[in-house]
């Protein structure tokens, strides 16, 4: 195994970094879990199917499956857009550099985000990873294949024209799942007076909620500040609500989660041929 890998520096490389990232992510489960056993969560639901379900999500992206599955587009694509790695923080002090990073980024997902719901193609895909009935930590991995797609392509650019020096790129990677995942789990923690600031678990399952007036809004990846910025703000004292897309039901199985979005645009494509159809709805 070990002259394999150094015959092939790209296998060792992706061997390094997905054990990185697998250490990083078990880290932050771990100390999630924890929080949410001192706060006496219920705790079956990880013993339920929509959780294993979650559970196969992380082992396809946080073990590199789906990384294996994409390098040919990335391979193709990183080589022609080099004009494009400029580097803009590369002059500045490492910590300011992730922060002005990280802001930057997180205002583009954002607005990513708002699109994903406003537009019904994005929607499609985007509505898998509002399927899950019952959150916990692992439903954050539940992304359909070709969000994960998509939003990695857009990143690209944006990413180049920064630049993060490679070894800054593990705080990063620990901040962002620590917060992706810290927002699903179990735990009904505003962060006080930082509820206008950085997304919280309450604030983001506000936005996994089946309410209208409540999953319109919380849009924030990161730091909800834009929401706040933009309108888009919603806040609630309550603490138990229903999560999911109401008369959205997918089961708990990655084969109908990956063929929900072509099914869901082919139905919006048959009720807009047909006018009966489209009467009909509600």
């Amino acid at each position: 195994m070990l002259e394999l890998l150094g015959r092939h520096p790209y296998l060792r490389e992706l061997v390094i970094s997905t054990l990185i990232g697998l250490g990083v992510y078990v880290v932050c489960a771990l100390v999630i879990v924890a929080a949410e056993l001192r706060e006496r969560s219920d705790m079956s639901v990880y013993r339920t199917r929509s959780a294993l379900n979650d559970l196969a999500y992380a082992v396809f992206y946080k073990c590199s499956i789906y990384n294996i599955l994409v390098t040919p587009l990335f391979s193709f694509l990183s080589p022609r857009l080099q004009f494009a790695r400029v580097g803009l923080l590369s002059s500045l002090p490492p910590l300011a550099a992730v922060i002005v990073y990280w802001i930057a980024m997180d205002f583009l997902n954002y607005w990513t985000h708002r699109l994903q719901h406003a537009v019904p193609v994005l929607w499609a895909f985007h509505s898998v990873h509002h399927t899950q009935k019952h959150l916990t930590f692992l439903s954050a991995n539940r992304i359909h294949a070709i969000e994960q797609l998509y939003s990695g392509v857009l990143t690209i650019v944006p990413a180049f024209l920064l630049g993060v020096p490679q070894r800054l790129w593990l705080p990063l990677l620990f901040m962002q799942l620590f917060s992706e995942t810290l927002q699903h789990a179990r735990l009904n923690w505003s962060f006080g007076s930082l509820h206008g600031l950085i997304v919280s678990p309450l604030f983001h399952k506000i936005h996994h909620s089946t309410d209208e007036r409540e999953y319109n809004g919380n849009y924030g990846r990161v730091f909800s500040l834009w929401d706040a910025m933009f309108g888009t703000f919603v806040r609630s004292s309550t603490t138990q609500r229903q999560y999911g897309v109401s008369g959205m039901d997918v089961p708990d199985t990655l084969t109908a989660q990956f063929i929900h979005p072509f099914r869901y645009l082919m139905s919006r494509r048959a009720r807009s041929l047909d006018p009966a159809i489209e009467q009909a709805q509600p």
